[in-house]
C-alpha cells in the first residue's frame, strides 16, 4: 500500500463508510450534516473523548448524534479535518 495513515483518514471525511457518529452543525438556513467515525474521533481530540463519554450526546439506532448549532458548518469542517489528517 502506498497510501499514508493521514491520507486514509481524510479519505473517511470525504467519503465517509460505515461511519457510527452524525454531527449536525450549524443554524438554518446554513445546517450541515457530518459523518464520522468515533474510534477516530476519541483517538485523535480530547473535546470528544469527553463529548462522547457523556450525555452530550444522543443515542439513535447504532448512532452517535450530536446537534451543535453553536458553530458554522465551515469552521467545523476545518476542524474535523484536522481531526482526520
Amino acid at each position: 500500500m502506498n497510501n499514508e495513515p493521514n491520507q486514509i483518514f481524510s479519505d473517511l471525511v470525504e467519503n465517509p463508510k460505515d461511519y457510527d457518529v452524525k454531527i449536525k452543525v450549524g443554524e438554518y438556513p446554513n445546517i450541515k450534516e457530518f459523518k464520522a467515525h468515533s474510534i477516530i474521533l476519541l483517538a485523535r481530540s480530547d473535546y470528544f473523548k469527553t463529548a462522547l463519554s457523556s450525555r452530550w450526546a444522543k443515542r439513535e439506532d447504532r448512532f452517535i448524534i450530536f446537534d451543535k448549532p453553536n458553530i458554522s458548518p465551515l469552521v467545523f469542517e476545518i476542524l474535523i479535518k484536522n481531526i482526520f489528517e
